[in-house]
C-alpha cells in the first residue's frame, strides 16, 4: 500500500467509526489523520472508555506513531458479555468488557486497541474476533493497583492494560512502544538470547507436557472453578518459561459469564461451553498472556508466563514462531470500509 493509499484507508476508517455500524464508538478523533503531515505515516489507536486507562499509556503510543481515533464502548460493570454490541460475525452478545476496543480493531476502525483485562476482558474478546491480544500487570502497575475490584465470583483483583491487534507485527510494535521507559518491564524489547533452552509446557488431551512432550501431570478442567485454575497456574508457571494452552470457541456454542451462568446446572452447562479457559485467570493469578489466533472462530493458543522481563521476552519469541493465520474472506469483507460510505438510493458519478 502506497502512503497515499495509507492515507485514504485510513480517512475511510474515519467516516466508517463515525457512521457507527455496531455501535461500538462512543467519540471519533477525526484529527487524528494529522498524524500523516508532513509525509508522516501513522496508526490509528482505539481506547476502552474507562476511568482507570492512564494517560501514559497514549503518550507513549504517540511517540512512537500512533494517533487517538476513538473512544470505544465497554460492557457495562465490567460483565464478560456485553448484551449492548452484538458480535459481527455471530450476531451473538460481544465477548466483554472491551467488547467495543476489540470490534473497533476486527472492523478495521483501529489498527491498534488498549483494553483493560480484570478476568478475561482484553484477552477474550480478542480471541472471540481472531485477533492477537497481549496482558501485563507490569504495564503502568503503579497505576493500575490503585482500581482493586471484586469478581461476580468473589475474586479479588486489579485489572492489567492489554493490547488488541489484527497482527502480530502490530501488535509487537505497539507493545515496545508501551513498555519503553518503564523500569520494571527493563529488557523485555531486546533481542539477547538466553543462555537456558526455552522450557515450554503445552495443555494437550487432558495432560500437562513438557518441552520434550513428555507427560508430567493432569491438566485442570479449563471449565472449573476460578479457583482451581489460579492454583494451577502460581504451581506450574514458576516451573517452566511459558505454558500454552489451546482455548475456544469463546462465546460461540455458550455464553461465557457468570451473571447468567449462576442460576442452575442448566445455565451453568451454557457457561462451560463458552469456551473460556485459562483466559478468565491470567490477570487474577498475575501472569502475562498472549493469545494467537487459529482457523477455528473464537479459536487460539494462549500463552502464559510469569510477570518477569526474561519470560517475557521467552513468550514473545514463542509467539513468533507460530504461524500468523489469515482469513481472506473477513478481510474482504470487514476490510472493505465503502460498505459504510455510500448511500442506499442514489449515488451520483463524479
Amino acid at each position: 500500500m502506497t502512503q497515499n493509499e495509507d492515507v485514504i484507508f485510513h480517512a475511510k476508517m474515519t467516516m466508517a467509526a463515525w457512521k457507527n455500524p455496531y455501535g461500538s464508538v462512543e467519540r471519533v478523533f477525526p484529527l487524528a489523520i494529522d498524524g500523516f503531515a508532513q509525509g508522516k505515516t501513522a496508526r490509528y489507536l482505539g481506547i476502552k472508555n474507562v476511568a482507570s486507562i492512564p494517560e501514559e499509556i497514549v503518550f507513549r503510543l504517540e511517540k512512537a506513531g500512533y494517533a487517538l481515533h476513538t473512544l470505544d464502548k465497554a460492557a457495562y460493570g465490567g460483565r464478560a458479555v456485553d448484551m449492548q454490541l452484538k458480535n459481527p460475525v455471530t450476531g451473538r452478545p460481544m465477548t466483554g468488557s472491551s467488547s467495543g476496543t476489540a470490534m473497533n480493531v476486527f472492523l478495521c476502525f483501529n489498527d491498534l486497541g488498549i483494553g483493560t483485562d480484570g478476568g478475561g476482558s482484553v484477552l477474550a474478546p480478542a480471541m472471540g474476533l481472531n485477533l492477537y491480544g497481549f496482558i501485563s500487570p507490569l504495564i503502568c502497575s503503579g497505576q493500575m493497583k490503585k482500581y482493586e475490584k471484586r469478581s461476580t465470583d468473589g475474586i479479588l483483583f486489579y485489572p492489567s492494560l492489554g493490547l488488541i491487534a489484527r497482527s502480530y507485527q502490530v501488535l509487537r510494535h505497539g507493545l515496545e512502544a508501551v513498555l519503553d521507559g518503564a523500569e520494571e518491564c527493563s529488557g523485555i524489547g531486546t533481542d539477547e538470547e538466553d543462555e537456558e533452552d526455552t522450557r515450554i509446557y503445552r495443555l494437550e488431551n487432558g495432560e500437562i507436557l513438557d518441552e520434550k512432550g513428555a507427560s508430567i501431570g493432569e491438566a485442570p478442567d479449563l471449565s472449573g472453578s476460578r479457583e482451581e485454575l489460579i492454583q494451577f497456574l502460581q504451581t506450574y508457571l514458576p516451573k517452566c518459561d511459558c505454558l500454552i494452552s489451546r482455548e475456544g470457541p469463546v462465546d460461540v456454542n455458550g455464553m461465557g459469564d457468570t451473571m447468567f451462568g449462576h442460576f442452575d446446572e442448566e445455565t451453568a452447562l451454557c457457561q462451560r461451553k463458552a469456551g473460556k479457559g485459562l483466559i478468565r485467570v491470567a490477570n487474577m493469578a498475575g501472569a502475562t498472556a498472549m493469545c494467537v489466533p487459529e482457523r477455528g472462530l473464537g479459536c487460539g493458543q494462549l500463552l502464559l508466563c510469569q510477570s518477569v522481563p526474561g519470560k517475557i521476552r521467552k513468550l514473545l519469541r514463542a509467539a513468533e514462531g507460530m504461524d500468523e493465520w489469515k482469513d481472506d474472506l473477513i478481510a474482504w469483507y470487514f476490510g472493505n470500509l465503502d460498505q459504510y460510505l455510500v448511500s442506499g438510493a442514489f449515488v451520483p458519478q463524479i
